[in-house]
């Protein structure tokens, strides 16, 4: 009869651990597969809220004057018409005269259509304000991958006041909802938000090309008075660049469009970005440099000054492919939004190390920002992608201050794990402000490290601190730290985990 007892209180917990298992499995589950759409046809249609309606043009872009003193090549001189199916030849050619022999391509009087181009060094490409070069809606014309590349090249211009775009809802598939341009009747958590936004999301078509301009290698690169709209992917990409000047420059991307990163720095040094609107669906202005891009070098000394960002996930970040180390990084005087669609955005400000690098001595002050989720993310971890960095990274010597942060959602959030320590974090000047409505209520007792997958805040989910929540990390010190929660939250301001000198005053 014992034998029988035991045996039935053995069943009932096996059954119970069983049950609970199940439903864990089924929570976290819940809580990791993103929704995505995967097949149907292209789907071209634009909504409203697709892009950003309110974007001032005129801020940033002005009428140029073509310089008289320098070789002009007319596309038109050799071709191009804006009525042409495709005008590629005509500009191909003149680019190949403006290398030879230095000097301006020009497009004036229209937009023209055309393939893949390939750009040399010692060239201006002047578009004038109202002009355009046009992606082709067919895939075989874009061989390069990219509309405009240029590679180990030297004194690159970009400008005029004209775009280049990318016509990036002819490469992508339909999403399941129209944008949301109203608030949400009630409060969701960050992870409801993601799959919100993910729903909305114009996915990839097979036709898809890549980025819009991909610059490889090279130096002396000025990009003024000039717009990028519409990418498919990637809208500007500096690959392994020395020496960028970005000025008076406008992205206005669909909001929709997957992958659509702003501007990639991406093993890129002496870059300084500045005056310049970025409107897109994926990253806004992002430093990456890893392996898996090509790039197999240190970068530093990088500035962003005086920028709007309006992004659907991360205004502005460090990461994610960062295997090289990356330093000497300052971001000031800017704006990071996303109010006029909802869910808003993931990160005002997002620093990570997950594949190797030493990212160190970062600086970022002076910012605005009001509809993103997380106003301060900051990962070390180990997914470490390219196989041959393990535990190798860094994130220390951080400074984020003067930092004015409404409708926010969940706290500022500094994680290490066990084996990777974040060090020297001053935060100073913070007022953080959270977003009307009900606290939402989803706080776990055990948050995983997540120490070798993709960081991203809101997989950390709505977490059980207002203010900050930090983990793994030596040297964190708040000055004129000031969050004000929702009314009715159960959530403490600080939760502290191994976390080493601490300081808050």
């Amino acid at each position: 009869m014992k034998n029988n007892g035991l045996f039935k209180a053995g069943a009932t917990v096996l059954c119970v651990s069983l049950a609970a298992g199940g439903a864990a499995g089924w929570y976290f589950g819940s809580y990791t597969k993103d929704f995505k759409v995967t097949k149907g046809d292209i789907f071209s249609e634009v909504y409203k809220g697709d892009f950003y309606e309110a974007l001032p043009y005129d801020d940033y872009l002005s009428v140029g004057a073509v310089p008289t003193e320098q070789n002009i090549f007319d596309i038109r001189d050799y071709g191009a018409s804006p009525d042409s199916r495709n005008n590629r030849d005509a500009v191909q050619t003149a680019l190949d005269k403006a290398a030879q022999n230095g000097g301006i391509v020009l497009v004036s009087g229209g937009r023209y259509v055309t393939g893949s181009l390939k750009m040399g060094g010692n060239t201006t490409l002047f578009i004038e304000k109202d002009a355009a070069l046009v992606a082709s809606h067919e895939q075989s014309d874009m061989e390069l991958g990219c509309l405009l590349f240029c590679e180990d090249a030297e004194n690159i211009t970009l400008t005029g006041g004209g775009a280049i775009c990318g016509e990036g809802n002819f490469y992508s598939l339909a999403p399941k909802y129209e944008p949301k341009t109203e608030p949400f009747e009630d409060t969701l958590g960050v992870w409801e938000m993601r799959q919100e936004y993910r729903k909305r999301v114009r996915f990839a078509a097979e036709n898809k090309y890549g980025n819009l301009v991909r610059l490889v290698r090279c130096n002396t690169v000025t990009i003024e008075n000039f717009m990028l709209q519409n990418s498919a992917a990637w809208t500007l990409e500096l690959n392994g660049c020395d020496g960028v000047q970005i000025r008076d420059f406008v992205i206005d991307n669909n909001r929709h469009v997957a992958n659509t990163d702003g501007i990639d720095v991406a093993g890129s040094s002496n870059v300084e970005i500045t005056h310049c609107f970025v409107s897109t669906g994926d990253d806004g202005i992002v430093l990456k440099n890893s392996k898996s891009l090509g790039v197999q070098a240190a970068m530093e000394n990088i500035t962003v000054r005086d920028c709007k960002v309006s992004s659907c996930t991360n205004a502005f970040k460090i990461g994610t492919e960062t295997s090289f180390d990356v330093q000497n990084v300052l971001v000031e005087n800017c704006e990071f939004f996303l109010d006029d669609i909802y869910p808003g955005g993931v990160s005002g400000i997002s620093l990570e190390s997950a594949d190797g690098a030493r990212v160190q001595n970062v600086t970022v002050r002076n910012i605005q920002m009001r509809g993103e989720a997380c106003p301060l993310f900051i990962s070390l971890n180990n997914r470490n992608r390219d196989k041959d960095f393990d535990l190798a990274g860094a994130l220390e010597n951080i400074t984020v201050e003067n930092v004015i942060a409404e409708d926010a959602e969940i706290p500022v959030i500094i994680t290490g794990t066990k084996d990777l320590t974040v060090r020297n974090v001053t935060l100073r000047n913070f007022d953080v402000r959270y977003a009307a409505g009900e606290d939402y209520y989803d706080y776990r007792p055990f948050v995983p490290a997540y120490d070798d997958t993709y960081p991203e805040c809101n997989r950390m989910r709505n977490l059980n601190a207002y203010g900050l929540f930090a983990r793994y990390a030596d040297g964190v010190k708040l000055e004129n730290f000031t969050v004000v929660p929702r009314e009715d939250t159960k959530r403490g301001g600080i939760r502290l985990t191994e976390v080493e000198n601490f300081e808050s005053n």
